[in-house]
């Protein structure tokens, strides 16, 4: 599952079809059908094969068995305890803003990535970077050496309902990096008398920096080659359904509570 190719994302949206619909349709056959609009036993058979290694990657990773699949009959089962988790999260990300999505970004800094601090950025000047956390790297350092001993996670976040992320956008983002740690805009003014933007960012050219960009729906295919040759984290939909989930920052939360959550995050300027 490396490459954002045509299949993949059809196949990762009937990942979310399986897990939003589960009331409703519970058997790889009528999945197949709903979602293709055609009877298919042998593609079928095919992508119970590849739902398998799917949620077999899942726990993997995550350590949490979320489907019960039988290989014989094609009927599933969600685990109950994280399906209506699964649910909220997916319809609170479908419905929130722009702006409540970067926070959102933010919010997956701290939680997933363990990040110390996180802040989304000001839109009236973000300067093509949305969101930034920081962690520290060495924890055996004097209160000075702390000040420079900061590894940054700075990205940005596109809040796409049918648009996937081109390779422009990631152009974009590995461009503002470079002039962050170049302090060409860091420094600078929108007007006169406004105050230094990101001056409370400590970055010089040695700073090390992990670029994230996270999304609300999916990459290109190309979207995603280049953020995997440029070292960019790229995270999709299911990617940040599935590790808030298991994050279990949102257990048991009802969608308003998650909005709540969310809205807390603050911007730096």
């Amino acid at each position: 599952m490396s490459y954002f190719y045509e299949e993949e994302k059809q196949f990762r949206r009937l990942i979310e079809k399986l897990i939003i619909f589960s009331d409703e349709i519970d058997n790889v056959y009528n999945l197949y059908e709903e979602m293709f609009g055609k009877v298919d036993i042998e593609a079928t058979i095919k992508l119970v094969e590849e739902i398998s290694v799917f949620f077999e990657t899942v726990k993997q990773n995550y350590g949490y068995e979320l489907l019960e699949l039988d290989t014989e009959t094609f009927i599933y089962r969600i685990d109950k305890h994280y399906k209506n988790d699964l649910i909220n999260v997916t319809k609170v990300m479908e419905t929130i803003t722009a702006d409540d999505f970067e926070k959102l970004s933010a919010l997956f800094l701290k939680e997933i990535v363990n990040c110390e601090s996180v802040n989304a950025t000001q839109r009236s000047h973000d300067q093509g970077i949305d969101f930034v956390g920081y962690k520290r790297y060495i924890q055996s350092l004097t209160t000075q050496e702390q000040n420079q001993n900061l590894l940054y996670v700075i990205g940005q976040a596109k809040h796409y309902k049918s648009q996937y992320v081109e390779t422009n956008e990631i152009r974009e983002l590995a461009g503002s990096i470079y002039l962050l740690k170049a302090n060409d805009f860091s420094k600078k003014r929108n007007n006169k008398g406004d105050k230094t933007i990101y001056s409370n960012l400590v970055i010089d050219a040695f700073t090390p920096i992990i670029p994230y960009f996270i999304t609300s729906n999916y990459f290109s295919k190309y979207a995603y080659i280049l953020c995997r040759n440029a070292s960019i984290i790229a995270i999709d939909r299911l990617s940040l359904i599935l590790n808030f989930v298991f994050s279990n920052k949102f257990k048991e939360k009802g969608q308003n509570d998650i909005i709540k959550t969310i809205q807390k995050i603050e911007r730096i300027s």
